[in-house]
């Protein structure tokens, strides 16, 4: 864990806090055999989450419009995009498969392996062994809200607890929808027991 600690010392804080201008616009994305489709219900300003990140919502009934009769669970979706297989590595390092192949709802904000081999120098090798595997499991966890937040329901300056315990702030500027420092390059990407927005940078929660 010292070893871990050592080298995200250097790593930026999660939270930046710019001007953000207010969007209500609905984005969709898709991914191969995957449709975005929108979801009308509002989020607080403030997400409450459940930190054991416990299973224990029903299926969600399957769309009608998606291509292969079925949406993918957020494993699968990540497991079959090969920009994210260093996230995919790591979450299966982490033992959390179980979690994002669950039907309870999650929302996940996946780097890119771009993302990852921005981090310094070994991190993501350090993070994969096994002795630094709660470091593993908190970095992940920061990744993840207890359930679905499409990209039109992000309001300026709104706080969200993650599954790590920390709060990550939505902004708005000319990138577009930014979420603790971090921009979503590919929003709303729906699985069948959430969504997945594809991120440009890997957030790291406070050092303890």
């Amino acid at each position: 864990m010292a070893a871990t600690a050592a080298v995200l010392l250097g790593c930026a804080s999660v939270s930046d806090s710019t001007d953000v201008v207010n969007s209500s616009a609905e984005t969709e994305a898709t991914e191969t055999g995957v449709a975005a489709t929108t979801d009308s219900a509002a989020v607080d300003d403030t997400t409450t989450m459940d930190t054991n990140m416990t299973a224990d919502n029903e299926d969600e009934t399957v769309s009608a419009d998606n291509p292969v009769g079925k949406a993918r669970n957020i494993f699968a979706l990540i497991q079959s995009n090969p920009d994210l297989s260093t996230l995919t590595k790591l979450v299966r390092a982490a033992d959390m498969v179980t979690i994002l192949d669950s039907p309870a709802e999650y929302t996940l904000f996946a780097p890119t392996d771009e993302a990852f081999a921005a981090l310094p120098e070994g991190t993501v090798e350090t993070l994969m062994l096994g002795d630094n595997k709660l470091e593993l499991t908190r970095i992940l966890q920061a990744h993840v809200l207890p359930n679905r937040v499409m990209s039109y329901e992000l309001k300026d300056n709104m706080q969200m607890q993650t599954a790590q315990g920390d709060e990550v702030v939505v902004q708005v500027d000319d990138r577009g929808f930014v979420v603790g420092g971090a921009q979503i390059v590919t929003p709303d990407i729906k699985a069948s027991n959430g969504v997945v927005h594809i991120i440009n940078k890997v957030l790291l929660p406070p050092q303890e």
